[in-house]
């Protein structure tokens, strides 16, 4: 009896499976790939840092979309059961959002600020121009220092 113990025995339906047999086929199987969740946690986080500067929003934007499809993909691998990082594939999810929703603000803040600039430069020129039509017409210095 107690050699029988000690001794590895072939599956029978009878004594069960071998768990440790059947572990270790799986391991040898079906090794862990975490790359997708870890990528994806790393291209949000870059892209978080470029938001910062309204100027590199876009890239910000392209790095969340890219870090939110990298998550997704890591987080169908850990529901395969082909990678255990669940947290990260999620965390990856997350910042990719945030560096999306961050290179919206930053593409919008830019292009605003674009907006604005060429609004005033007009401004400036139409200024200068009536300016520079005041002094023409003025006679004499009194006039010419009444045009602002």
């Amino acid at each position: 009896m107690e050699d029988e113990l000690t001794t590895a025995q072939p599956y029978n339906p009878q004594n069960g499976p071998d768990h440790e047999a059947i572990a270790h086929y799986l391991a040898q199987q079906n090794p862990e790939r975490n790359g997708l969740g870890i990528a994806a946690l790393i291209t949000g986080i870059v892209g978080l840092l470029f938001c910062l500067m309204p100027i590199t929003g876009f890239i910000g934007f392209i790095l969340g979309v890219i870090a939110f499809v990298l998550g997704l993909a890591g987080l169908s691998r850990v529901r395969k059961n082909k990678a255990s990082n669940k947290k990260t594939a999620i965390a990856g999810i997350v910042t990719g959002v945030l560096a999306i929703v961050g290179g919206i603000i930053g593409i919008v803040m830019f292009f605003t600020a674009v907006d604005q600039l060429g609004t005033d430069l007009d401004e400036i020129g139409n200024d200068m121009s009536n300016y520079s039509d005041c002094i023409e017409q003025a006679d004499t210095p009194d006039q010419m220092n009444a045009c602002s």
